[in-house]
């Protein structure tokens, strides 16, 4: 029974909307990152993936990132048909609205009381799939996922598994994270903030940029779309090697992407191109793309979208399976994204897409590495008879 991503709210560095991100894309190497102040986050400027129609002094961001989704969904929901109790929530994120909470505490180190609006209850890892569910009058199961970078393609999995299960016939699936100074100088304190433009998988590559975003699916087994994409397969694995940095021999890696490959019933020859965790810093890089070659050769088409979006935490498995999403459910939107790398001769032999390419693709991987060894892979692609 195939499992149908309908539909796909997206907001980024790239853009709000499918259209929007798509023209970024294809406009590449156009910057999208943003130079932010040290005011703002550290000690020192560094690039940051900002949705600027959001300003970083606006109250309230996480929810008004999920409201910019949401919105793109309104004609695909109004065919939902099904009872409000057989609609699911299911959303990843690292941070919740933490933000309002770094905000709330200066107000109350300087005027010694919690500002009016303040509730402690927006900081919950809940809060985001609570919010779309009293939203949208959704009343069946409702969680959040919280395990850092690999926490919306587990909430794509844990989606299919309510389905499967006839504990749902609607999934609102994805993820969201927005900017705070805690991901930023947090990362910093691991010495793998980049003060430019990250470069995954290239010679000189010195780490990532943070960034922000709501990718928001609404799956089912009913397809409700002709754009309408299917949920094939997803792989996990937890190899527990270290609190933030991966195993190195890749063993974690290679068994998601092996399951994931399992799961959809392809072989790594069917995969037309694979969307990469590639963070940028030395160790996943180095990891990735052994894990890659032992798993497909060099001989398919390998990026990382990091540099065009900053690395979202939370809703990066949303976000970059949204992006292999749109080349699937838009033939026309042919131009992958390519990483303007140096390559690194110390890594494995990959397919690195290094230049402005075109292909159309009937099957992608995209992969989500965690803090804790915590691995998943998931393939979208086209159903063939």
């Amino acid at each position: 029974m195939p499992f149908w991503l309908n539909d796909l709210g997206i907001v980024s560095a790239l853009g709000i909307g499918q259209k929007h991100t798509m023209a970024r894309i294809s406009q590449a190497p156009t910057q999208t990152l943003t130079n932010v102040s040290s005011l703002v986050f550290e000690q020192r400027p560094t690039f940051v993936g900002l949705v600027d129609v959001l300003p970083l002094t606006e109250s309230m961001r996480f929810y008004k990132l999920i409201d910019l989704a949401l919105a793109q969904l309104t004609d695909t929901l109004a065919k939902v048909t099904c009872s409000r109790d057989r609609i699911a929530v299911v959303m990843g994120t690292s941070t919740a609205a933490i933000q309002e909470g770094e905000r709330a505490r200066k107000v109350h180190a300087k005027e010694g009381k919690w500002p009016a609006q303040f509730n402690y209850y927006d900081q919950a890892l809940i809060a985001p799939a609570a919010y779309i569910a009293k939203t949208l009058d959704a009343t069946g199961p409702c969680y959040s996922i919280s395990t850092a970078c690999s926490s919306s393609a587990k909430a794509m999995i844990s989606a299919r598994a309510l389905l499967s299960a006839d504990l749902a016939d609607v999934v609102i699936c994805g993820g969201v994270d927005s900017l705070c100074q805690l991901t930023v100088n947090g990362f910093d304190s691991l010495s793998s903030i980049s003060d430019e433009i990250c470069k995954p998988f290239s010679k000189d590559r010195k780490g990532i940029n943070i960034g922000e975003a709501a990718a928001v699916f609404v799956m089912s087994k009913e397809q409700l779309n002709d754009h309408a994409v299917a949920f094939l397969g997803g792989g996990e694995s937890s190899d527990a090697h270290h609190i933030s940095a991966p195993i190195s021999d890749g063993s974690g890696a290679i068994s998601a992407m092996q399951k994931a490959l399992n799961d959809a019933n392809l072989l790594a020859t069917d995969i037309d191109y694979i969307n990469a965790h590639g963070t940028a810093t030395v160790q996943n890089d180095a990891m990735e793309s052994l894990a890659i070659s032992k798993v497909f050769g060099n001989n398919t088409p390998v990026s990382s979208s990091k540099h065009l979006t900053g690395h979202t935490l939370g809703a990066a498995g949303a976000l970059e399976a949204g992006l292999c999403w749109l080349y699937l459910a838009y033939p026309e939107f042919t131009r992958l994204v390519f990483n303007n790398a140096e390559v690194d001769e110390s890594l494995s032999d990959i397919n690195l897409i290094t230049q402005p390419r075109d292909a159309s693709v009937s099957y992608c991987l995209s992969n989500s590495f965690a803090f804790g060894g915590n691995n998943v892979s998931v393939i979208l692609g086209h159903l063939h008879e």
